[in-house]
């Protein structure tokens, strides 16, 4: 169960990696931070019991990640370490190394495929890209170009807004919204981006390495 739950919550971290590198083109007036902190909250109600994700995730220079979970609390209490690079995985408990998995990548392979594939397909060749500016934010409204030929025909898709939030002049990604087509379903991801000194990753890697 927690082998599995630990995948999980890769899967997500290796979306985000995937997906915002897929879609960087689009945003590239956008300011991309290199050392950060960044608290996600995902909710899904895409069933009859709506469930939600929430950790803290510390980038450095994206090869490095340590991420803290809060949500669900059966993952709480344990730091996550991972080097993007190395495909090394690494569970630290009281302060002490507790687990290492390695070829992280290649055991999720159908899944960042997956999300390689989707992230591809936000694209202005095959979906059309409506940008709402208001005072504080810029909304970008994702929705395939064949929407009315695909609801004729009963088909579901997906769509996607993207908030990007003002701050001192820059736009930050503050919430990303999936719907299908009859807006029934939906997934949330929250973002709230701090910059911060994140060296204490590769360290903690490096010392993880030795022991």
């Amino acid at each position: 169960m927690m082998r599995k739950s630990i995948f999980l919550i890769l899967i997500i971290i290796i979306s985000i990696i995937s997906f915002s590198d897929n879609i960087y083109d689009e945003f590239s007036e956008y300011s991309k931070l290199q050392q950060f902190k960044v608290t996600i909250k995902m909710k899904f109600e895409v069933d009859a019991t709506p469930t939600s994700i929430f950790l803290d995730l510390y980038v450095d220079n994206y090869k490095y990640y340590y991420f803290e979970i809060h949500e669900p609390e059966i993952l709480s209490g344990i730091g996550y370490y991972y080097d993007y690079h190395k495909d090394k995985f690494y569970t630290e408990l009281n302060g002490k190394p507790a687990d290492s998995y390695d070829n992280i990548k290649q055991n999720l392979k159908v899944f960042i495929n997956f999300i390689k594939v989707l992230s591809v397909s936000y694209t202005p060749e095959k979906f059309i890209i409506k940008k709402i500016e208001t005072d504080n934010y810029n909304i970008y409204y994702f929705y395939p170009k064949t929407k009315n030929l695909l609801r004729l025909m009963r088909v579901d898709y997906t769509q996607l807004k993207i908030y990007m939030k003002k701050i001192y002049n820059t736009y930050y990604a503050e919430k990303m919204e999936f719907y299908n087509s009859n807006n029934k379903k939906k997934v949330e991801v929250y973002f709230n981006f701090s910059p911060m000194n994140t060296d204490f990753i590769k360290e903690k890697l490096l010392s993880f390495s030795v022991e």
